[in-house]
């Protein structure tokens, strides 16, 4: 199995809260590429992430993370785990912007920042950048 090419799903139109979590939510996937274990899986990610007319992609592309998730858990990869846990939440919460008949659990959302924030701690980013791009303008974020 890998990932599927995202083009080929229906267009969507999100509305506009929608697409400013998925902007930060891209905006994390993008403070992570290079730092990551699966930079694949991060791009693949980010890619959907940034394109919210194509976000009814991604349960498919959540099926693949988890995948991923389930091989890194098996093999006792800490690192990859954090990065596909974070990845599904990313996913997740993209897919249930999009109104669908079929969605994750609607708290999906609320676990990304906590999981940005404890894979930036195994990946060496600043948590700093994190809180930036979760709360730009908080005193203390650069």
């Amino acid at each position: 199995m890998a990932f599927p090419d995202v083009r080929g799903f229906s267009a969507v139109q999100p509305g506009p809260y929608e697409v400013q979590m998925g902007g930060c939510i891209a905006a994390l996937l993008r403070l992570f590429a290079g730092h990551v274990p699966d930079p694949e899986s991060n791009t693949r990610v980010l890619e959907l992430a940034s394109d919210p007319t194509r976000w009814s992609a991604g349960h498919a592309v959540f099926d693949e993370v988890r995948r991923r998730l389930l091989a890194a858990m098996k093999a006792e990869d800490r690192p990859r785990e954090l990065q596909h846990h974070f990845e599904e939440s990313c996913c997740q919460a993209i897919y249930n912007a999009t109104d669908p008949p079929d969605p994750f659990d609607p708290g999906s959302a609320f676990f990304v920042a906590g999981q940005a924030i404890g894979l930036a701690r195994v990946a060496g980013v600043p948590v700093e950048r994190v809180i930036a791009i979760l709360a730009p303008g908080v005193e203390g974020s650069k």
